[in-house]
């Protein structure tokens, strides 16, 4: 299997199906070997039945959150490369394809809105916080990113395979990315345009995103300088030692 395409779903039966179509098309025409999984939450409309129907493999989430269908589809995945986005058609499926074709250049594939060329549409509030929050994260973890917050990515299976993930919710991006840079991943971001949400209206709860982002600010500040202070430690002996470095 080459690629796995794991998609978080809840009441998204009016977007779920086309955006399935539009994916497998997508993975088709580059002829990679692949599978589809849905994540459900518990969804009360029809949202497994369309994505069955449209030929996705169709999962009931076991653990809580945003996080845990990342974390639920991250175990069932088979492929190579597994490339997660969004059930509201805001992702557009056809970016898949130079997503997947620079999989050679780096372990971690980010969409980004923030970079040079990038775009995002959306409501002056939600721009205006998105862009706090990222540069907030970006600038005291020390990290050369400047989407951080984009859920649609491509990862070396091997980034997330076995990855010990805590967050429940939309913090559970910056978790895995920074885990991701901390252990040495090669990550690279490429422009991308956000679009508006076709139908229904997003899950993310304001104050609920708000603490769940502090949290995780203070867990990945610890891991960041815990990992820089371990790698100037070890620099340090090396050179006491007259090793290189």
């Amino acid at each position: 299997m080459d690629l796995t395409v794991v998609i978080p779903t809840y009441d998204e039966g009016a977007n779920i199906k086309g955006l399935i179509e539009a994916v497998r098309g997508v993975l088709a025409r580059i002829g990679a070997r692949y599978e589809v999984i849905v994540v459900d939450a518990g969804s009360a409309d029809d949202t497994r039945e369309r994505a069955t129907e449209a030929g996705a493999q169709v999962m009931v989430q076991t653990a809580p959150g945003y996080g845990g269908a990342l974390k639920d589809g991250f175990r069932a995945a088979q492929g190579d490369y597994v490339l997660t986005m969004d059930a509201d058609l805001s992702h557009d499926p056809s970016f898949i394809e130079p997503m997947y074709a620079m999989r050679a250049e780096a372990d971690v594939i980010i969409a980004s809105r923030y970079v040079a060329g990038g775009q995002a549409e959306m409501s002056r509030f939600r721009y205006v916080l998105s862009v706090i929050l990222n540069r907030t994260f970006c600038f005291f973890l020390a990290l050369p990113v400047r989407d951080i917050s984009s859920g649609f990515r491509l990862y070396r299976r091997a980034v997330v395979d076995g990855m010990d993930i805590t967050s429940r919710n939309f913090d559970v991006l910056e978790e895995i990315l920074i885990k991701a840079y901390v252990r040495g991943y090669r990550v690279v971001e490429i422009p991308f345009r956000y679009l508006p949400r076709v139908h229904g209206q997003s899950h993310a709860k304001l104050i609920t995103f708000g603490i769940s982002y502090t949290k995780t600010f203070l867990r990945m500040f610890w891991l960041r300088y815990a990992s820089r202070k371990s790698a100037t430690s070890n620099r340090q002996s090396a050179s006491r030692s007259g090793q290189p470095t």
